[in-house]
């Protein structure tokens, strides 16, 4: 009989079976968000936003972009346990003392969200008014499609337009404008998370799949928003929008695609795989900085 076995069938004096306690949930797990890609999502769009606005500025401001980082560090950090009590997460607060950490935890970032804005206020930053707007109402579509799994795709999309939302709020903060720049770093971050997301999910799909047919074929639709994306980015350097460089930002992510596409089949690692889409961040990140401070 194995040590399990002899757990199970441990009884106490007068033959009552011992019931042993449930392993405590780890309260980390309640505040801080589970989904690990949506920390790049939502940060290294804020680096390279602030990069681009630092590197452009001639009278480069640093206090707001620092008191714009707090402020949305606090409401990233804020999005889990709000879903939790609102019992939109598969993860739940099991007992009234996790209850009311999520709450004392949502209240004190809100307090240092609250005052962040109003400093940014204070330093002639109203604009990110709009920007937290935005953010809300991307909440609020996602908590509208629920907790169905068929909308769990779409919710992340959903949710990206706020978390690369930082991209341009950073450039704003330090520039004190919201021009083309700011816009093209914001949409060019979401369409990069986009893809990031497609793939991800393209490779749970397609973990059993062999041939290189039947990936060609599972993958086309993800082929060919990578293909479109790379296409607005050279229409919108033709057109003067753009620099040369920011269709060199999303190779890279074409390049993996195709990689995935030819290469032999391998048990896919969750893990490596994550690794890999935070490097494809950092890499997709860099070079997008870098077309606005390089201007060929």
């Amino acid at each position: 009989m194995n040590v399990y076995a002899r757990i199970a069938t441990t009884t106490a004096p007068g033959g009552k079976l011992l019931h042993f306690p449930k392993p405590a949930q780890a309260q980390s797990r309640l505040l801080i968000p589970r989904e690990h890609g949506s920390w790049a999502i939502w940060a290294l769009p804020l680096i390279s936003g602030a990069a681009v606005g630092y590197g452009s500025a001639r009278d480069a401001a640093i206090a707001p972009v620092l008191w714009f980082s707090l402020a949305t560090a606090s409401a990233f950090l804020i999005y889990q346990p709000l879903e939790i009590l609102l019992g939109l997460s598969l993860l739940r607060a099991r007992t009234p003392r996790e209850v009311r950490l999520a709450v004392a935890w949502i209240m004190a970032l809100t307090a240092i969200a609250v005052s962040s804005v109003l400093e940014l206020l204070r330093l002639h930053r109203t604009l990110v008014l709009v920007l937290g707007l935005v953010a809300l109402v991307c909440f609020g579509v996602r908590t509208l499609l629920g907790r169905g799994r068929k909308w769990r795709v779409p919710k992340q999309l959903i949710g990206a337009v706020g978390l690369t939302s930082t991209a341009a709020g950073a450039y704003y903060a330090i520039t004190g404008r919201i021009d083309r720049v700011a816009l093209i770093l914001w949409l060019a971050s979401w369409c990069f998370a986009v893809g990031q997301i497609e793939y991800v999910q393209l490779r749970l799909r397609t973990a059993q799949v062999r041939s290189r047919r039947e990936k060609a074929r599972a993958g086309i639709r993800v082929s060919l928003f990578h293909w479109l994306i790379a296409g607005a980015a050279i229409a919108a350097w033709l057109a003067g929008a753009a620099p040369l460089l920011l269709v060199a930002a999303f190779i890279p992510a074409l390049a993996r695609l195709a990689s995935w596409l030819f290469r032999p089949w391998r048990p896919l690692g969750v893990h490596i795989l994550g690794f890999s889409e935070l490097l494809q961040g950092v890499v997709f990140n860099v070079l997008l900085a870098t077309a606005f401070l390089v201007r060929l």
